[in-house]
C-alpha cells in the first residue's frame, strides 16, 4: 500500500464508527481523488474532531475535562510543595475509618452538581434507566481519580511522598500509597447515586418539554 491510501485511511478513522458506516466510503473516495494539501488535511481533522465531540458520551466529555483538571492540580501540588507535603492541596484526613483520606476537589458541592448534571445530560440524550446515568457519573469520578491513583502508584514505587491535611490545613501524617489509591474509588458509589438523581431531573425536564402544562 502506498503512502496516500494509508494517510486517507487514518484520516477516515478519525471519525466515529457510526459516521464511517454511513459516509466513510464516500469520504475515502473523495480524498483519494484530490491532492492532500495541508488545508484539506486540516479540514478533515477539524471535522473529525467535531464529529467525535458530537457523538461522545456526556460522561466521556465531562470525565476527560475533570481528568485534565485533576492532572494539572496533581502536577502543580507536586511541583510546588516541599518533600513530605506533596499532594496536601488535594488530600485531607477523613473523619471515617474508610477511607482514611479523601480527595478534596471530589468532595465539594460543585462536584456533586457536576455529577448530577452529567446524569441529567445522559438521561436527556438516551432516555434510559437511572442506572445508566448512575454509571455515567461513576465514570466521571473514575476518570477524575486517575491522576490521584497514578500518584499513589508513584508513592508505592518510592518516587513520591505525600501528606494529608487536617482541618487546619496543616500536614498531619504521611498518606500511605494504598490510601491515596483507594480515595477516588470510595467516591464511586456516591457518584452513582448522584448520577441517578440527575436522571430523575432529566426525566422531569423531558416531561416538561413534551407537556409544559402537566410539568408545571
Amino acid at each position: 500500500m502506498s503512502v496516500k491510501p494509508r494517510i486517507v485511511a487514518a484520516l477516515v478513522r478519525l471519525y466515529p464508527a457510526s459516521w464511517r458506516r454511513e459516509y466513510g466510503a464516500e469520504l475515502n473516495d473523495l480524498l483519494m481523488a484530490r491532492p492532500l494539501s495541508a488545508r484539506v488535511v486540516g479540514d478533515v481533522l477539524w471535522s473529525g474532531l467535531r464529529q467525535r465531540v458530537r457523538t461522545a458520551e456526556p460522561s466521556t466529555l465531562v470525565g476527560l475535562a475533570m481528568l485534565l483538571l485533576m492532572l494539572s492540580a496533581v502536577v502543580w501540588s507536586i511541583a510546588g510543595a516541599p518533600p513530605g507535603g506533596r499532594l496536601t492541596p488535594l488530600l485531607e484526613d477523613s473523619s471515617m475509618t474508610l477511607p482514611t483520606v479523601v480527595v478534596k476537589p471530589l468532595m465539594t458541592e460543585l462536584y456533586v452538581l457536576l455529577l448530577v448534571g452529567c446524569g441529567c445530560w445522559t438521561q436527556l440524550r438516551h432516555r434510559g434507566m437511572a442506572s445508566q446515568s448512575g454509571w455515567a457519573a461513576a465514570k466521571v469520578t473514575w476518570l477524575a481519580g486517575v491522576p490521584v491513583m497514578l500518584a499513589g502508584v508513584l508513592m508505592w514505587a518510592g518516587v513520591l511522598d505525600a501528606a494529608a491535611l487536617g482541618p487546619a490545613d496543616a500536614p498531619t501524617h504521611p498518606a500511605t500509597p494504598l490510601s491515596v489509591l483507594a480515595a477516588p474509588l470510595f467516591r464511586l458509589p456516591e457518584s452513582w447515586i448522584w448520577g441517578a438523581v440527575g436522571a430523575q431531573l432529566g426525566r422531569r425536564i423531558s416531561r416538561f418539554r413534551h407537556n409544559p402544562v402537566a410539568g408545571s
